[in-house]
C-alpha cells in the first residue's frame, strides 16, 4: 500500500480510482507536452493541422469542463457549452470536407476505353455482317414471294465492286 492511503487503506476500491485518476493526469500531461512542440505541428499536413487544432480544441474544452465539475459548477450554464456547440459545428464541416474530397466520383480510364472502344463501329466487321444480313433478307423474301406466286418487290441486283 501507498503511504498516502493509510486512513484509506480499506476502501480499495477509492484507491483504485485515484490511482486510474492520477495515471490519466500523467498521459494528458505527456499528450500537451506533444502538443507544445511546434516542429511537431509545423510537419503536419493542412488537412492534419485541421485535425490536430480540433482535437486540441475538444480535449480542452473537456479537461475545463471536468474541472467545472469539480468545482460544482453546473457546466450546461457556463459559456463553455457554447463553444462545444461550436467547436461540434467545426468538426461537421471538417467532416463535409473530407468526404467532398475523397467520396468523389473517380473516373475509371481504363474501362471507360474499354467501353468506348467496344462501343464503336468497326467498318471491317460491320461490312461483312451487314452483307450476311441483306443476303439473309433477300432470300426469306425471296422463299416468300414463291410461296405466295407474286413477286411484288424486284429482287435488287447485287452489284460487287
Amino acid at each position: 500500500m501507498d503511504p498516502d492511503f493509510e486512513e484509506l487503506s480499506n476502501d480499495t476500491d477509492l484507491i483504485a480510482r485515484i490511482k486510474q485518476f492520477r495515471d490519466a493526469r500523467e498521459r494528458i500531461g505527456d499528450t500537451l507536452q506533444l502538443a507544445a512542440d511546434e516542429k511537431f505541428y509545423e510537419s503536419l499536413s493542412n488537412e492534419d493541422k485541421i485535425k490536430f487544432n480540433l482535437l486540441m480544441s475538444f480535449g480542452l474544452n473537456s479537461l475545463f469542463w471536468m474541472y467545472l465539475r469539480l468545482e460544482d459548477v453546473d457546466p450546461a450554464t457556463h459559456e463553455i457549452k457554447n463553444e462545444n456547440v461550436r467547436l461540434k459545428k467545426a468538426m461537421i464541416r471538417a467532416q463535409e470536407i473530407k468526404d467532398k474530397k475523397t467520396k468523389m466520383p473517380r473516373l475509371n480510364r481504363d474501362a471507360a476505353q474499354r467501353f468506348v472502344r467496344s462501343g464503336l463501329w468497326d467498318p471491317k466487321n460491320r461490312a461483312k455482317r451487314g452483307r450476311e444480313d441483306e443476303d439473309q433478307c433477300q432470300q426469306e423474301l425471296e422463299e416468300w414471294n414463291d410461296e405466295e406466286g407474286n413477286n411484288p418487290v424486284p429482287a435488287p441486283s447485287s452489284n460487287t465492286d
